[in-house]
């Protein structure tokens, strides 16, 4: 792989689950080394269905593009080797419990006296502050209560998301944060603790459900918004698509393009606002026009009338569409006696190279690299930390 924007630094991930991980890939993306430190037993993310050669799938793609290695923690031989790799190191990515860090003596204090150029990065569910803070923080139990579950789903159901959205979010936001703090390191010469919480994203997220409730409108409606209308998962005689008219001059159009002239004539639907207004009489009244259109049709329709339309694809289809293989963003790789197909960087940068060159692979896989070229360790001294379960 060619050059790559973050090449030179190097970032040590003491991530478990998914958000702490899936940060530590990005940068790992953008050409970061990035050096993923598990006790001997690995992340029990490893052991989470389904599974690829012995282990889990999920780790396979949240780790992909890293270095692994193993190390005891609760071993004084254990930390006194982290603290070496720490004095190397330019980001540390943790993601544990507040106070977790600290009970191992290796509070942002420690470390920082060792390496005052370094950016810790904590990734946790609710915060170092707060009164939630020590509670567990996995994703669909902070948008049950942050509010953001309460915009998913139907008037009478709310459902969490149907994918770990803040543990993809989240990790997005800490990467900006870390890029920030790279640059004022940079001018201050010194380091910074960035206290990043899946709670404070799922607030933001709910921002435009939040204009809802203050204008009175649901924020829960199902397949719908309240910012225009019509818009809709609509049914159509061999699947659905989605389509939208967001202006006055789409609409009118895509009235005529339907012989529809009798909802030109309605006072009521003339403005976006009266259409939002009454926009569950004309989410029916459109979805009963289209029904026998297929999805092809609808889809021409509503964009030749100046509207936005897709098709609904089911997951395997999407991953097969051209559109997202021209864009690298389905990767196949060797794993084991197998193949995986991996969601691929969503970095283009012109001039640069981003991606991973391979997928996440075993436990400790890279100790002997890592502990040689890195802490200059030998091969007789590497077999004594494993003799005495250090690593």
């Amino acid at each position: 792989m060619g050059k790559a924007p973050l090449n030179g630094l190097r970032v040590i991930e003491l991530g478990v689950y998914l958000n702490g991980p899936y940060a530590a890939r990005l940068l790992a993306e953008l050409g970061a080394e990035v050096i993923k430190v598990e006790p001997p037993y690995g992340d029990p993310m490893r052991l989470s269905p389904p599974m690829v050669q012995g282990d889990s799938l999920h780790s396979v793609f949240y780790n992909a593009g890293k270095k692994f290695v193993t190390l005891n923690l609760k071993t004084q031989k254990g930390r006194e080797l982290f603290m070496r790799l720490i004095s190397k190191a330019d980001i540390l990515i943790e993601n544990f419990r507040p106070g977790t860090m600290e009970r191992l003596g290796l509070g942002y204090d420690v470390l920082n006296k060792a390496n005052p150029r370094l950016i810790y990065v904590s990734i946790t569910g609710w915060g170092q502050t707060g009164p939630y803070k020590d509670l567990p923080g996995f994703d669909p139990v902070i948008q049950a209560m942050s509010g953001l579950m309460s915009t998913t789903g139907y008037p009478d159901s709310p459902t969490r998301a149907g994918v770990a959205l803040l543990d993809i979010v989240t990790p997005a936001f800490a990467v900006a944060a870390t890029l920030a703090a790279l640059h004022d390191r940079d001018s201050m010469n010194k380091g910074s603790f960035l206290d990043m919480s899946m709670y404070d994203v799922a607030v933001a997220l709910t921002m435009q459900s939040m204009i809802y409730l203050y204008a009175g409108y649901p924020t829960r409606c199902g397949p719908s918004s309240a910012v225009f209308a019509p818009e809709y998962l609509f049914k159509t005689r061999d699947g659905y698509v989605y389509a939208m008219i967001q202006s006055d001059e789409a609409w009118e159009k895509f009235c005529k393009n339907l012989n529809e002239m009798s909802w030109l004539a309605e006072e009521r639907f003339r403005s976006i606002q009266g259409r939002v207004s009454n926009r569950a009489e004309i989410n029916k009244m459109v979805q009963e026009r289209v029904r026998g259109l297929s999805s092809d049709e609808l889809v021409n329709l509503v964009i030749s009338s100046g509207g936005a339309a897709a098709p609904f694809k089911e997951l395997a289809d999407a991953m097969n569409d051209t559109h997202a293989l021209e864009r690298n963003m389905i990767v196949k790789m060797p794993y084991g006696d197998t193949e995986v197909e991996l969601p691929g960087t969503v970095f283009k940068i012109s001039g640069y190279s981003c991606g991973f060159e391979w997928p996440g692979l075993q436990k400790g896989y890279h100790n002997k690299e890592v502990f040689q070229e890195v802490l200059g360790m030998n091969e007789e001294e590497i077999s004594a930390l494993q003799h005495e379960n250090v690593i």
